[in-house]
């Protein structure tokens, strides 16, 4: 008898923060998957979210696998497309148990329980949950013993008992080959796989904003250090994983665990990249074992700064002292690696003198990577009373520390707004001028990758074209950024999606082709392509590289291209490269009276790395409009000549 299927869906949600680095492994479905397993189900993981697929897609999907339970998760921001992914399954086949789990639904299971399509929430940590869920739900057993989940009874919420945390983290069986791991990259680091592994859960500090605290109730378990470096290298030796991010809240809470796990690392020898965050405060405590950080492979450490001012610091219990921040991020700098950090804006008590304060702490600090987010009131923090009278905006999509939702007393909505995007122009021209002058290559090039990706993002993009255009400021700084030459920029090379569209035009097959393949005339039937020059043949042929200029958003952007592919009266295609990486393929078909011209675009989607100008090109220009745009104009000139012939 076949195993019963549990198709895990990420909700394809997207903000243009966590993306702008890489392509980030669901890595509590490998968990999940790896504990349904256990109880004899068949786990299958599609992370929507990383392939960039529409809800259309998705429907798609499920129909496809036609699995007997759909799961997904969500935090407040994404709650709303995690519940639209719950709602296409139960269209596509009623009979589908749905279930859902994340920090938002477990605390908030009574609203999430409010939508008809959400049959089971699982609160918590989720392994022995949804085991032991499933179990009972196939065995006919009764819910009512299941611990950690809330669901209806006619018009009643019922909740079991809470369930205790899985003391032996080590026990847990992840299924690492439910990973599609070819669309996991961090593009910062080229030619590189991107892994995640998690060596504790918890964290025990009190932070009054933030909501994995509660989620762990202020508890912390680690791993032993032996069963974490054994997973690495496994994940190092059979996937190819070269790049790591340990997603902890807190790694480094017990130092005698941290150093032996440092110490085994280092004794391996794997060659591998460690990504990682924790608290100032450790840093500074381990001011005498930090070359064994570097040494391990650590290369990037975020540290929740939060704040420049100690009264605020105090304000949402962060436990710390403002010079904590300062040297945390000195002394990761001694020891060559690179900080990053975060300041948040937009308290009630906010004013333009104050972000203008921020700003020139900020640059004292001076970490590598400055993040300069907006204050999102968790609906379940312990903040949440307190903000709730500034609360504007009750959209979750929103909440996403990118854009504001509250109103400070003595500014607007769109003043925070504009005041955090000063904040990044600011820093980061001011930024760019230390990098260029960095002796140490490895970490030149990794931040000056890094820069190009944060500056042709979504956040920055989409912010600025709001403004109208593009500040000259920044105009220059992406200028300058496109003259630094760094190896591989680390654009992933995989083609996302793809949109095709044909049409018949009444000239002769061979006359159409020469028209298409003729660079000259690209920017007649491209929208918006400016010029194509420096052709490294006149005549293009497989091998074919160019140059290319296309106007967006006021801003000229700059690239390459090669052809692809050439074969006379049947088939070419282009590729562009840089900051436009599109694939465009033409099909001919027909005979000296008419052709049936088929246009394919291919276009990759990296995460979030040039976001706005992704959304906006391929969504409203690189689709099936572009497409028909593209042939209505070849069909008309083409036509036309032949007219007069």
């Amino acid at each position: 008898m076949p195993h019963k299927k549990v198709l895990f869906i990420t909700p394809s949600y997207h903000c243009g923060v966590v993306e702008v680095a890489g392509h980030w492994i669901p890595l509590q479905f490998v968990y999940l998957g790896g504990a349904v397993r256990e109880a004899g189900f068949e786990p299958i993981v599609y992370d929507a979210m990383t392939k960039r697929h529409s809800l259309e897609t998705i429907a798609k999907k499920i129909a496809d696998v036609n699995p007997d339970y759909v799961a997904t998760t969500a935090i407040t921001a994404t709650v709303l497309d995690a519940l639209e992914v719950l709602r296409v399954a139960k269209e596509i086949n009623p009979d589908i148990i749905t279930i859902i789990g994340g920090v938002h639904p477990t605390f908030l299971y009574d609203e999430v329980l409010e939508n008809k399509y959400v049959d089971y929430v699982v609160r918590g940590e989720g392994e022995e949950t949804i085991k032991e869920l499933l179990l009972a739900l196939e065995g006919g057993r009764g819910l009512d013993r299941v611990r950690g989940i809330a669901y209806r009874s006619g018009r009643q919420v019922i909740t079991t008992s809470a369930r205790p945390f899985i003391q032996d983290l080590d026990g847990l069986s992840p299924a690492w080959d439910l990973i599609d791991w070819k669309d996991y990259r961090y593009f910062v680091i080229p030619r590189s796989r991107l892994g995640a592994v998690s060596t504790s859960r918890g964290c025990s500090h009190n932070c009054a904003f933030c909501s994995q605290q509660k989620f762990w109730h202020q508890s912390w378990r680690g791993r032993q250090p032996e069963s974490v470096v054994k997973e690495l290298e496994h994940l190092t030796r059979t996937y190819g994983v070269n790049v790591f991010l340990i997603p902890d809240e807190h790694p480094t809470q017990d130092r005698e665990r941290w150093e032996r796990l440092l110490d085994l690392l280092i004794e391996r020898d794997l060659g591998i990249y460690l990504l990682m965050e924790t608290r100032a405060e450790d840093i500074v405590r381990d001011r005498d074992i930090l070359y064994k950080y570097r040494k391990a492979g650590v290369v990037h450490i975020y540290i929740g700064v939060e704040a420049t001012r100690q009264e605020t610091l105090d304000l949402i219990k962060k436990d710390m002292k403002v010079e904590t921040g300062a040297e945390a991020i000195r002394l990761i700098h001694e020891h060559g690696m690179i900080t990053e950090t975060s300041f948040i804006l937009g308290f009630p008590d906010e004013t333009k003198k104050s972000i203008r304060n921020t700003l020139r702490l900020s640059k004292f600090y001076n970490p590598d990577f400055a993040h300069f987010l907006a204050l999102a009131p968790w609906p379940y923090a312990d903040m949440f009373k307190e903000l709730e009278p500034y609360i504007a905006v009750r959209d979750y999509r929103k909440y996403n520390l990118i854009e504001p939702v509250i109103k400070p007393e003595k500014m607007s909505i769109k003043a925070v707004d504009k005041a955090i995007i000063d904040c990044y122009q600011s820093f980061y021209m001011s930024k760019l001028k230390e990098i260029l002058s960095m002796e140490d290559a490895f970490k030149r090039g990794y931040l000056l990758r890094s820069m190009k990706l944060i500056m042709s993002s979504s956040f920055i993009v989409d912010k600025l074209g709001s403004l109208g255009r593009i500040p000259p400021q920044v105009n220059a700084l992406l200028n300058k950024l496109e003259k630094e030459k760094v190896a591989d920029e680390g654009v992933p090379q995989d083609s996302m999606s793809e949109v095709s569209r044909s049409v018949k035009i009444n000239a002769p097959l061979g006359k159409v082709f020469e028209y298409v393949v003729n660079p000259l005339n690209w920017p007649s039937y491209v929208m918006s392509l400016v010029s194509v020059k420096n052709l490294s043949n006149k005549v293009p042929v497989s091998g074919t590289t160019f140059e290319w200029t296309y106007r967006m958003l006021g801003l000229n952007l700059k690239g390459k291209g090669r052809v692809l592919e050439y074969e006379k009266d049947k088939k070419f295609a282009v590729k562009m490269h840089g900051a436009f990486p599109i694939i465009e393929t033409f099909l001919f078909e027909g005979d000296s009276k008419a052709t049936r011209l088929t246009i394919k675009i291919n276009y990759e989607v990296p995460g979030k790395v040039l976001g706005v100008l992704a959304d906006k090109l391929l969504i409203e220009k690189i689709n099936a409009k572009e497409a028909e745009t593209v042939l209505k104009k070849i069909k008309m000139i083409c036509e036309s000549e032949s007219a007069t012939m």
